[in-house]
């Protein structure tokens, strides 16, 4: 398994967005995915490196479990997971708003990760991205 296909599946484990992994989706989702994974790397490189060779440890299992409630709990529980946990809240970060943290400490500046408009909360709160639209200029003053 290859770490960019590892970061999708972890990912989903972690943030609970399935779709990530869908045939249908994934091949949109990759670049995202990949940058994503490049800026993680570049911040907290070995913790991001640990996280991602234990979620490969449990994908190599035969049969390959499901990325499921029970999995997350598996994870959940090993050492190097509690060791690497800031990589995984800031994963999560990352898919929900695009952007993280450098750290745990909340005092640091966030780090944007270029994908803000494709963020998982929009869907989830039922709205568009601030400050974000691809319709026209001024497509709010037509009545529907």
């Amino acid at each position: 398994m290859n770490d960019l296909l590892a970061f999708m599946e972890l990912s989903a484990l972690l943030t609970g967005l399935y779709e990530i992994n869908n045939l249908q989706d994934s091949p949109l989702r990759r670049p995202i995915a990949a940058e994503y994974a490049r800026l993680l790397r570049g911040v907290f490189a070995d913790r991001f490196d640990k996280l991602i060779g234990l979620y490969k440890a449990f994908a190599a299992e035969n049969p390959k479990p499901a990325i499921d409630d029970q999995l997350l709990a598996r994870l959940r529980e090993q050492q190097d997971f509690k060791d690497t946990e800031v990589v995984a809240k800031q994963i999560i970060n990352i898919w929900y708003f695009s952007q993280f943290r450098p750290s745990d400490d909340p005092k640091d500046p966030l780090v944007d990760g270029g994908f803000y408009e494709f963020g998982a909360v929009w869907p989830l709160i039922k709205a568009h991205p601030i400050g974000f639209s691809d319709r026209r200029t001024g497509y709010w003053s037509d009545p529907p």
